[in-house]
């Protein structure tokens, strides 16, 4: 190809690259792009024309892309916003039916514990530990029967729940580097405890009263754990199932979509963790609040990850139509 005709064609690309040069501000991925276009670009100069003034030109817009990409970005609350407001709700939108596995999953592995346990009740301390049942026993018993988030301060119980909610978590998408197998383990143990742990109070007559308690900090808890397997399955989907992409680029891609969806649910386990360490101890509470607390919470959960994406997936077709 003629230089003249190099140049015509690339111009007004280029010319968007220095515009976004000059902002400044541009976001992540289009300055990724440009970046590694203008790489490809300086290539074939290089190669073609070696002792042009089109080389320099690449050369040097080359080298500032590269100090905006790799150099520390100060993200404004305007930029972390976008993130959790539009970037991540149009993420769960593409990774649904990864999700909707892991929910799918999740509740039938919860029904089999249920099950289980209705038919034989020494499954129950197989899945949650003879020394816990026999002290739950004891707390139904005296009439108690959520005791066991009475004990201990509430900042301590806050801080100890919230690191093991997190490590539970952190673990459960790790294993999504062995696809479909890493997932579905965790997603089967937990599945099966809360199968188990809720059956074990409703056998004895206080199912009701103790899912007021627990579902306080559970609603997070639970949705958020579902929603980190499903990050899990995402992790693995770009490697296992590349599509039109190479295999490396498609991991990278499902990667960064699935730690984006892994940290929308840090809060909530934080939330989670303050909810079990304050809240979920106040059985003097009025049914109507405890409700409140649970209801709200799952209000939450189904607007962010079921109906803002649907918006945010509507809206993006309807500019992709037009």
């Amino acid at each position: 190809m003629k230089e003249f005709l190099f140049v015509r064609q690339n111009k007004k690309k280029w010319l968007g690259y220095e515009a976004l040069l000059d902002s400044g501000n541009g976001k992540a991925e289009d300055l990724a792009t440009a970046y590694q276009e203008t790489l490809a670009d300086l290539a074939y100069a290089q190669t073609q024309y070696p002792d042009s003034q089109i080389v320099i030109y690449l050369n040097a817009m080359a080298k500032n892309l590269h100090r905006l990409v790799y150099s520390p970005r100060v993200f404004s609350l305007k930029q972390v916003l976008d993130i959790f407001v539009k970037q991540v709700p149009r993420i769960i939108a593409d990774a649904r039916r990864e999700l909707l596995l892991a929910l799918v999953l999740f509740l039938s592995f919860v029904a089999a514990g249920v099950i289980f346990s209705v038919r034989d009740e020494s499954f129950i301390s197989e899945q949650l530990g003879y020394y816990y049942v026999r002290m739950t026993l004891n707390n139904i018993a005296n009439g108690e029967p959520t005791a066991v988030y009475s004990g201990g301060k509430m900042v301590d119980s806050f801080l100890g729940i919230m690191y093991n909610n997190l490590w539970v978590t952190f673990k459960m998408f790790g294993s999504g580097i062995l696809p479909l197998v890493g997932p579905i383990e965790y997603i089967k143990t937990n599945g099966l405890m809360l199968g188990a742990f809720q059956t074990l109070f409703f056998l004895h007559d206080v199912g009701f009263r103790s899912m007021t308690a627990i579902w306080i900090h559970g609603a997070f808890e639970i949705s958020s754990l579902i929603i980190a397997a499903g990050a899990a399955f995402r992790l693995s989907t770009g490697w296992v199932f590349p599509g039109t992409y190479t295999r490396s680029y498609a991991f990278r891609k499902t990667a960064t979509e699935s730690v984006k969806i892994l940290a929308s649910t840090v809060p909530l386990f934080i939330v989670a963790a303050f909810f079990e360490g304050f809240v979920t101890r106040q059985v003097q509470y009025p049914l109507f609040v405890k409700l409140l607390f649970i209801f709200g919470s799952f209000s939450f959960i189904i607007y962010y990850y079921v109906v803002l994406p649907i918006m945010v997936y509507r809206r993006d077709s309807k500019k992709k139509v037009v």
